[in-house]
C-alpha cells in the first residue's frame, strides 16, 4: 500500500515565501551597509578583520536579543 500525498501546485507554491520589491530593497541595503561598515572598521580605522567581526557580531547579537 502506497502512502499518497496531496501535493498539487497550489500547495507547493503556498509554502514558498513571496519575493517582493521590499525583499530586494532590504537585501541590497543590508549587503551594501554591511560591506561598507566592514570596510570602514577593518581598513579605514585599522581595527583588523577579527576585531571588526567581533564588533559586528556583538551588534547583531544585541539586535536579535531584543
Amino acid at each position: 500500500m502506497k502512502a499518497t500525498t496531496n501535493t498539487n501546485e497550489q500547495d507547493i507554491l503556498s509554502k514558498v515565501p513571496a519575493v517582493t520589491l521590499s525583499f530586494w530593497i532590504i537585501k541590497i541595503l543590508a549587503t551594501t551597509l554591511g560591506e561598507t561598515g566592514g570596510d570602514a572598521l577593518s581598513m579605514s580605522m585599522n581595527f583588523g578583520y577579527l576585531f571588526s567581526t567581533a564588533i559586528f557580531a556583538g551588534i547583531f547579537l544585541s539586535l536579535i536579543h531584543i
